[in-house]
């Protein structure tokens, strides 16, 4: 169990990302995609099924001299009428793994993750080789595009393994009607270390499970036990 968060709501995700939680809602992403200021050519948008990419990148903002900053793009078949109303608790878990060029977080060398709403599909919207119908280019969808993300959907990465983000806005904003792009964008623009990252996490599309969504519909006895704990954590630090 790993409790590295900026936010007592994410690390009480981090608890679900190792348990089962009695009538929760998991989803897989149906695609997960990466860009990056380092692609070059037509070929903007990587990772779908037949890339050979087991490895996404995450990057602080423009790094080493690039714009934006690397970013991945996940997109879910979400049903919002399996849902009565506001659900209180739901989470993004993602496997942390190396990029496999020398600028990973690390223990000392912490990367702030954000996990962020997004105004429209990126996969129909960024134009690329595969999606040449596309109206917006990869740097202005991530100017544009991404929203701002929520608090408590900051995690920090300092380790490879399971990490999670609270993405319990996002999703009650999908219930609600009030966005219906069901993405999310993982980026490393909120962070503030001053360090220049490009962080791996393994794309789902090649590792099946890696990533998924788990959504609690209603405050189960674990979750409300969970809660109380923190909750008593927080109050012992004051």
């Amino acid at each position: 169990m790993r409790l590295r968060s900026k936010q007592s709501a994410t690390a009480i995700g981090l608890v679900f990302a190792s348990v089962t939680i009695a009538g929760s809602v998991t989803i897989e992403p149906t695609e997960d995609v990466m860009t990056s200021g380092f692609f070059q050519g037509d070929n903007l948008v990587r990772g779908y099924s037949g890339d050979n990419r087991p490895v996404h990148r995450v990057s602080t903002n423009e790094p080493f001299g690039t714009g934006g900053a690397e970013t991945i793009y996940m997109t879910f078949d979400f049903d919002a009428s399996q849902f009565s109303g506001p659900v209180p608790a739901a989470f993004l878990s993602v496997e942390s793994i190396s990029g496999g060029f020398g600028a990973d977080a690390g223990p000392g060398s912490p990367f702030t993750v954000s996990a962020h709403a997004v105004s429209v599909d990126p996969i129909e919207s960024i134009t690329d080789d595969t999606n040449p119908g596309g109206t917006i280019d990869w740097l202005t969808f991530f100017n544009d595009n991404i929203e701002q993300a929520d608090p408590a959907a900051l995690t920090v990465i300092d380790d490879f393994g399971t990490f999670t983000f609270d993405v319990t806005q996002i999703v009650n904003d999908w219930i609600a009607g009030s966005n219906t792009a069901f993405a999310i964008a993982l980026t490393g623009k909120n962070d503030t270390s001053g360090g220049e990252f490009l962080h791996g996490f393994v794309n789902n599309t090649e590792t099946p499970g890696s990533t998924f969504l788990q959504i609690v519909p209603e405050p189960s006895s674990l979750l409300l036990v969970v809660l109380g704990g923190f909750a008593a954590v927080r109050r012992g630090r004051n």
